[in-house]
């Protein structure tokens, strides 16, 4: 009966339910049409305003308009609550004046692109619209806005063409106190809607901030009938309104307006509603149930309870039976298959007692060696160097109350020898009480493969070159092997924070993103990184860090991170090598490309023979230059030994003097070439330079000066003189001006006499020009002698000579 009742109250409270909210919604409806016809009344009021005003006159009397906008603003009725404010656009959508801003905001994208500067600019678009909600830039406050079209204006367009918007925006505070006023009960929802779902204000309001209002998820039913302009809409549950059930009415805004009044009441009200009427009844039904049960229950419960009592006291006893056998027998299955044995001792009495699994432990016989179970006989198998530390643990446990301990015992084999084991012995003192002596009770635990494995751990850590580490996530300890002290210096230690600190700042944060992607990572249980350290000497050292992630069975949360870390210093710095070289090897073939292909563009062509040989020859010394700097890994070369390469060829070709001396002397023993100067090392940037340049000069010479006749005699030298004031090829340097200069001078004598310089200058003559002055920073001084060509060659030192070979001789 009391369900029946019940089944019809509920029906009845959402019926009652559905009445309700079609008044709240009819009011709400009411209080929208008075509100949006009041917003259209006032832009009408300043349209007539603004009526034959062109956009510049507008904002040339922008103070006046203001006022005249904000009285227009202040002249509401007194039912209207909903705060406003007035404001006209331009056809760019940009603002010309408004009635709570002076001066009006200067342009904006965000402001042009907005819903109630675009929606109008259709020609066939309606007179007015509603717009959704925005958040002022200036005000930070929520509002929806009424837009009209301007017309009349004094811009000079054609009568119904697009000239700006005026807009009227309500703040949806005042809006949703309102709505919230016409709510029929606590929790009601009453809302403001366009028709396509975008809400406009509702009496719960919107979250603060929030940039836009959410679009109201509505049910196909409810937006068809919306879409169609159906006067009333009862949305029962479950609704549009929401996912949960409620019960809902759609009231449309009289005047044709696009806009409809919600309102609906979620199942929790009409449940309360419901509860609230049916809770006599249940009172009254529950009580005449539980009198009757409780007069069943008392009949029963005499006559079952003497037969429950027996009936438990015979399981408790069967149950605590087998309950001690099935332990002990687990006891002694665990003990064998850890290779435990137990044990108890009393101090005061002496009296030993080993377990089966303690005798075979030691290799012994519970039987045939009973008389072994005493502590004198117990410490006669310990290892002689193991028997202090096990009588200080003793001591420990009698004065503590507990003890742990590690030490060696010498097991009996069945062939007779001993070995030595390791074991853990773990106990703990159990007071005197009731007349018995106090009894320390432990257990052996053999422990000799993980000692095994832990040396072999230890051996194969000190040879990886690093260490391992075990990082506990939550409390940020880490343990570490030895080897990071080895490695970096008083690193055991060092907590999680601490380590990262002395990560390289350039690292840290990729370090740092790699480890907190394994702890947010669910799925991702490895990780592999390599980073520098800062070492107790102040250096850096790479180390490759890689482990493997233990989660939380039960959370899925990282618990430990363990990982190695090996020192990868040297593979990082033959890298770091390797890349330079390469690099450097790519910019002296791109170069020498690049002189090869100026050769070929400058040698003269008008003879197959000698173009040929002239470009063999150019690229001759630069096959010369580059063997000599991959000889030196491209970090310098000595100048005698550049100039010794490069003349080479040119003094065993030249005529030899007398009858046939050898090629770099004259019949008289005397050299053809003399090279003198000091020990400079040429830097690698002006080998090939430097390279061509002779190579010219030694053609030349070869051809038309010294090197061409018998007795022709050539002599090269060279000094380091100090830097001459005024000379444009001083260049700063390490906050200073570069003053040294390599003078290298290039004398030629005994060749065909020369009564006056030659009127015209070669291609080689250009190329020493060229390269001294544009590719080295120099100068060159030429000297036609009758006796020879004379050339001085001057470069500054910071741009031919290798680091630490300048200064004067």
């Amino acid at each position: 009966m009391f369900a029946v009742s019940a089944w019809r109250s509920w029906e009845s409270a959402w019926r009652g339910a559905e009445v309700e909210v079609t008044r709240t919604a009819d009011a709400a409806a009411e209080y929208a049409r008075r509100l949006l016809e009041g917003q259209v009344l006032r832009l009408q009021r300043a349209n007539e305003l603004l009526t034959g005003l062109s956009d510049a006159e507008i904002r040339a009397r922008e103070v006046e308009l203001h006022a005249a906008l904000a009285a227009i603003t202040t002249e509401r009725e007194p039912a209207e609550q909903a705060a406003f404010y007035l404001f006209a656009y331009d056809r760019n959508g940009d603002a010309l004046v408004s009635s709570n801003l002076l001066p009006v905001p200067a342009p904006a994208p965000e402001i042009r692109a907005r819903e109630f500067n675009q929606a109008l600019r259709d020609p066939d678009a309606g007179w007015a619209h509603v717009s959704g909600i925005y958040v002022g830039r200036t005000t930070r406050r929520p509002y929806f806005s009424v837009a009209a079209r301007r017309t009349m204006t004094g811009n000079g367009v054609p009568e119904g063409d697009y000239d700006g918007v005026l807009v009227a925006s309500v703040y949806l505070e005042p809006a949703s106190a309102a709505l919230a006023a016409l709510s029929a009960a606590e929790g009601d929802k009453v809302a403001l809607v366009r028709t396509d779902g975008v809400l406009l204000a509702r009496s719960s309001g919107f979250e603060s901030g929030s940039a836009q209002a959410p679009r109201l998820q509505l049910s196909a039913p409810v937006a068809q009938k919306m879409a169609l302009g159906v006067p009333r809409i009862i949305a029962t549950r479950p609704s549009g309104l929401s996912v949960e059930g409620r019960v809902g009415t759609f009231r449309r805004v009289g005047g044709d307006w696009p806009v409809y009044a919600a309102a609906a009441r979620a199942r929790p009200a009409v449940a309360a509603a419901w509860r609230q009427a049916v809770a006599p009844q249940a009172l009254l039904s529950v009580g005449s149930s539980l009198l009757l049960l409780l007069l069943a229950r008392v009949v029963l419960r005499r006559q079952g309870a003497l037969v429950a009592t027996n009936a438990a006291l015979e399981r408790r006893v069967e149950g605590r039976t087998r309950d001690l056998r099935e332990r002990e027998t687990m006891l002694r299955l665990a003990q064998q298959a850890a290779g435990a044995g137990s044990w108890s001792w009393e101090p005061e009495t002496g009296r030993l007692r080993w377990s089966e699994e303690m005798f075979a432990l030691l290799g012994l016989h519970h039987e045939k060696d009973a008389a072994s179970a005493t502590l004198d006989a117990f410490m006669a198998v310990v290892h002689p160097e193991d028997r202090p530390v096990l009588r200080a643990a003793l001591l420990t446990a009698l004065a503590d109350g507990t003890m742990s301990v590690e030490f060696r015992v010498f097991r009996r084999l069945p062939s007779g020898r001993r070995e030595a084991i390791w074991l853990l012995c773990r106990a703990r003192l159990y007071p005197a009480e009731d007349g018995r002596a106090a009894t320390l009770v432990g257990i052996d635990i053999d422990i000799n493969e993980r000692r095994r494995a832990e040396a072999r751990f230890a051996v194969a850590t000190a040879a990886m070159a690093g260490f391992v580490y075990e990082w506990e996530v939550a409390t940020g300890r880490v343990e570490r092997t030895g080897g990071a002290d080895v490695l970096l210096g008083g690193a055991v230690g060092l907590s999680a924070e601490e380590w990262v600190a002395r990560i390289h700042p350039e690292d840290r944060g990729r370090v740092e993103a790699t480890f907190r992607a394994v702890r947010e990572d669910a799925v991702r249980d490895s990780f592999a990184v390599e980073y520098r350290v800062a070492r107790a000497d102040g250096g850096w050292a790479w180390l490759w860090d890689r482990g493997q992630v233990t989660r939380d069975p039960a959370t899925g949360a990282p618990a430990w991170l363990v990982g190695g870390a090996v020192d990868v210093t040297e593979r990082r710095l033959a890298e770091e090598r390797q890349f330079l070289l390469l690099r450097e090897v790519d910019h002296r073939a791109k170069n020498a490309l690049a002189v090869v292909k100026a050769a070929l563009r400058l040698t003269p062509r008008h003879d197959a023979a000698y173009f040929a040989t002239a470009v063999e020859g150019r690229i001759d010394a630069l096959a010369r230059a580059q063997t000599l700097l991959s000889e030196t890994s491209w970090s310098g070369t000595p100048l005698r030994a550049m100039l010794d390469d490069s003349l080479a060829a040119f003094v065993s070709a030249a005529p030899a003097g007398g009858d046939g001396g050898g090629t770099d002397g004259d019949a008289s023993g005397a050299p053809r070439v003399t090279l003198q100067g000091p020990p400079v090392v040429l830097a690698a940037e002006a080998i090939q330079p430097l390279a061509m340049a002779v190579h010219e000069l030694a053609t030349n010479a070869t051809k038309y000066g010294a090197l061409s006749s018998p007795g022709g005699r050539l002599r090269v030298t060279w000094q380091l003189l100090p830097g001459q004031p005024g000379r444009d090829n001083a260049r700063p340097e390490a906050g200073r001006l570069e003053l040294d200069w390599l003078e290298l001078e290039w004398s030629e004598s005994g060749g065909p006499a020369m009564p006056a310089p030659p009127g015209r200058r070669g291609f080689g003559f250009r190329v020493v020009d060229g390269t001294v002055r544009s590719q080295l920073g120099g100068r060159v001084d030429w000297r036609w002698a009758p006796d020879g060509l004379c050339v001085a060659l001057s470069m500054p030192t910071g741009r031919v000579l290798m680091a630490g070979t300048t200064g004067p001789a």
